[in-house]
């Protein structure tokens, strides 16, 4: 089962052009359900999953990440961190918009789902202090990877953010994020 998720086995794949070869399948397995049957392979169901991906990753969609100033693999890690920060669709577009404008501004991302992650990865309670190259509060940019599979809200967020000026968000308890232009 574990070498279904190895990434040279699907080299030449159309999701994954953009991939760079070092790099997992996290964030390119499209979350779906599939048809399968006892006699079902998990390399078919990968490829399954992979064909999913590869039918939102639609030219229009490529050239929007390139007009934020993404490539696709960049989007598709942006797209992760929307999809873990938050569900609405709207909030979606506004988190996107806030994230890439503190790219922009130089601005670490400060996400507590990439920090979360990168401690969960090394076996670690989540944690916002944990120190990986997964950690959006120490390290500047993109984290490493995707954190996540992405759905096709999240990556449509990546590609056509909201036009606020939004520069920072909190999720409140209430489950309203909250947005500012200030801290």
């Amino acid at each position: 089962v574990q070498d279904a998720f190895n990434p040279a086995n699907y080299v030449g794949h159309p999701a994954l052009v953009d991939k760079p070869t070092n790099a997992s399948l996290e964030g390119y397995l499209y979350p779906e359900s599939f048809q399968k049957t006892d006699e079902t392979t998990p390399k078919q169901i990968v490829t399954q999953s992979l064909d999913e991906m590869q039918e939102r990753l639609t030219p229009e969609l490529r050239e929007a990440f390139s007009r934020q100033g993404l490539s696709t693999h960049r989007a598709v890690i942006l797209a992760s961190m929307v999809e873990r920060e938050v569900d609405s669709v709207e909030d979606r577009r506004q988190v996107a918009q806030v994230f890439l404008k503190r790219l922009a501004m130089n601005k670490r991302l400060e996400s507590d789902a990439t920090a979360s992650y990168g401690a969960i990865l090394n076996g670690e309670e989540p944690s916002l202090t944990y120190q990986s190259p997964y950690n959006t509060y120490y390290n500047d940019g993109l984290p490493a990877g995707p954190i996540s599979n992405v759905t096709e809200s999240s990556l449509q967020a990546v590609a056509n953010p909201a036009g606020t000026d939004w520069v920072f968000f909190v999720s409140g308890d209430d489950g309203i994020t909250y947005f500012s232009r200030t801290l």
